[in-house]
């Protein structure tokens, strides 16, 4: 048995496998594949991915021919194409799952589970680090989330007396603790927890907390347009002169 991420050199070293669901939103061209600051949005999520293991424990999982090919032109071989009956639903769980597989076929295993969203571009690696130290030996899951401070539609979440998540349906009351909702950023689970069942039947899931700019989930244009203004107002030089690299 391969056992992968055990170089003094990677970040995470926990044997853990990055996936990077990037599908085809049903627009002209994949949100994925935007272009945010003169880079494409899913180059931003490999970047991070870079910093955490080698280039064999990155797996980008799309049914998407362009997608493929982009990601190949940054220099990153895509292992597979999903079968399209897997985004056709957006299952990430099942998409998560067809990559564990691909990798055991070939007598790869990994303990842990990184998914890595490609249009999170203010997520960093400190984040991903600092959630990575909450998968204690009891936890399924870490998850990004933000915290709420006024009411947003369909769920939102507490922590229970052992500080797991539960989620709710319903308007929220803000007085009674943390109210949070899942910036679909990134989650980071183990392999054993996602064999058994899906991650909505998980029980034992803590929270890493992003702030507002850092959890912004580009979606459209206006997105794209918001967090090009916040590049610019942060940090102009440097911005321009990623730009002019690209």
């Amino acid at each position: 048995m391969i056992q992968r991420n055990q170089g003094a050199d990677l970040i995470t070293s926990q044997n853990t496998l990055v996936i990077i669901p990037a599908s085809n939103d049903g627009g002209d061209i994949p949100t994925t594949l935007l272009t945010l600051n003169g880079k494409r949005l899913i180059y931003y999520a490999i970047d991070i991915a870079r910093q955490i293991a080698e280039n064999i424990e990155i797996c980008v999982t799309t049914s998407e021919a362009n997608i493929i090919n982009i990601v190949n032109e940054y220099g990153l071989s895509v292992p597979f194409k999903l079968p399209n009956e897997l985004y056709k639903v957006l299952d990430v769980d099942e998409a998560v799952l067809h990559a564990i597989d691909h990798y055991a076929r070939r007598d790869i295993n990994f303990d842990n589970i990184i998914i890595l969203a490609p249009r999170s571009p203010f997520c960093k690696v400190e984040h991903i680090l600092e959630a990575a130290n909450l998968l204690k030996e009891n936890v399924e899951m870490v998850a990004a989330v933000k915290t709420l401070t006024k009411p947003m539609g369909g769920y939102y979440l507490t922590e229970n007396e052992e500080g797991y998540l539960l989620k709710h349906s319903g308007v929220p009351t803000f007085n009674n603790g943390g109210i949070y909702k899942y910036n679909n950023a990134f989650a980071i689970l183990k392999t054993s927890a996602i064999r058994q069942y899906p991650r909505s039947f998980f029980r034992r899931i803590c929270k890493y907390i992003m702030d507002n700019t850092a959890s912004i989930f580009v979606e459209n244009m206006n997105d794209i347009a918001r967090c090009e203004k916040i590049m610019l107002t942060e940090d102009p030089e440097s911005q321009i002169s990623n730009s002019i690299q690209l």
